[in-house]
């Protein structure tokens, strides 16, 4: 059995994506042009090396 995989922010299926604590607290929002981490927490971006 395969899996399948879906882009995380493929903007067909999702207009953001909220990182929050389990009692409700927003760590962080990303859009397809934006991300804005909470206070305190920062946002790390990976670039793909070939």
């Amino acid at each position: 059995m395969s899996e399948e995989k879906v882009r995380v922010l493929n903007e067909d299926f999702y207009s953001k994506l909220v990182v929050e604590t389990e009692e409700g607290k927003k760590i962080a929002e990303v859009t397809l042009t934006d991300i804005t981490p909470a206070d305190g927490y920062r946002i790390r971006l990976t670039p793909k090396y070939n």
